[in-house]
């Protein structure tokens, strides 16, 4: 038991060492910031379509499809989305998108079609404006983009890939 209990003390603290996730405004920046959502969208009780930034310049962000895994851990096959969003400078940034489809259990992605695309856009935030992450995942394409989120207009190239479909 008590080894149990130092092994995972161990496991823990080399995670917590790990510091893998930054913000997305780096730590220099006092300036002004706008807001970009990340979406998840609940296509049935076992299956997400998300929508997420993965990094900005290079910076690793915590994402909505991790946020979403940690959140329903013992769930069995049901998922409830938990989505992010990132203060990002009023500045051009180079930011990785990606539009995946997450299902409640991994076995269930083995059997039932997939997405996941990802790719990098070059990204100017206006001020007062508000962003999210947009997509579509369908069976003859994926595709994720950055949306100004009154408008619903595309400010970024969309990134393509495979569909879900044969």
């Amino acid at each position: 038991m008590r080894a149990a209990a130092t092994a995972l003390a161990l496991l823990l603290a080399g995670c917590a060492g790990f510091g893998g996730f930054e913000p997305a405004t780096p730590p220099d920046y006092d300036g002004p910031t706008v807001n970009v959502a990340d979406q998840a969208v609940q296509v049935s009780g076992t299956l997400l379509h998300v929508f997420e930034m993965s990094r900005v310049d290079g910076r690793r962000l915590s994402t909505t499809s991790r946020a979403t895994v940690s959140a329903n851990q013992g769930r069995g096959f049901a998922v409830a989305p938990v989505a992010l969003s990132n203060e990002l400078p009023l500045r051009p940034a180079r930011v990785q998108l990606q539009a995946l489809t997450q299902y409640a259990a991994p076995i269930l992605a083995m059997t039932h079609p997939t997405c996941r695309v990802q790719g990098e856009v070059q990204f100017t935030p206006e001020a007062g404006k508000a962003y999210r992450v947009a997509g579509r995942i369908a069976a003859e394409a994926c595709e994720v983009w950055v949306e100004e989120l009154s408008s619903r207009q595309a400010v970024t190239d969309k990134i393509r890939g495979k569909g879900t479909g044969p």
